[in-house]
């Protein structure tokens, strides 16, 4: 049997060949590939963004969605929570101001040990399991290499949607878990 290719006549045995280089070269090359991304990924796991709340630092979850928001002004409610900051519009989409600082405040019974920032930030997050939702904090977004951090497991004080603690020679980080804390902050 005879197949014309590119107006050259193959032999069916010699297709054969030209298609079994070509599939292994490129099962080849997605294997590469693969394995290199899972490299890239290996690699960039612990570089992780951490915000900023008063003098504690909280590191997000990989699998949020997070966006810098200007501050605009924010439109007070009454009768709302007390960590209900008040409203913005983003988008033409109406979400709650999460005040951190009244958050740290009640979960953690600690008193302020700085003033309040003179130029709060706002970050809208995704999470999976809720609507987006905007959270008022003192220090714009940091990227860390927690490479060179040792961690330990929360302790049972700590609020319960705290995870590890990841330290260095000059900086402590704070895992937390959105999910358990966004769904605490909605039961109050």
């Amino acid at each position: 049997m005879h197949t014309v290719e590119r107006d050259n006549v193959v032999e069916e045995a010699n297709l054969k060949a030209i298609n079994t280089d070509a599939s292994a070269s490129y099962h080849s090359a997605l294997s590469s590939a693969i394995n290199s991304k899972r490299k890239t990924r290996l690699s960039n796991s612990t570089n992780r963004f951490f915000y900023s709340v008063d003098t504690y630092n909280f590191l997000f979850e990989e699998s949020l969605k997070v966006e810098n928001l200007s501050v605009t002004a924010i439109n007070k409610v009454p009768h709302t929570p007390n960590w209900c900051t008040g409203i913005i519009s983003v988008r033409g989409v109406i979400m709650p101001v999460v005040d951190m600082r009244v958050v740290l405040k009640n979960e953690i019974q600690h008193k302020a040990k700085s003033k309040s920032p003179k130029k709060p930030h706002l970050l809208m997050v995704e999470h999976k399991n809720h609507a987006p939702i905007i959270i008022q904090i003192d220090k714009l977004p940091e990227i860390v290499n927690i490479k060179d951090y040792t961690y330990s497991e929360a302790t049972k004080s700590a609020p319960s949607w705290q995870g590890k603690t990841w330290e260095n020679s000059t900086n402590k980080l704070f895992e937390i878990d959105h999910d358990i804390l966004f769904n605490k902050i909605r039961s109050n």
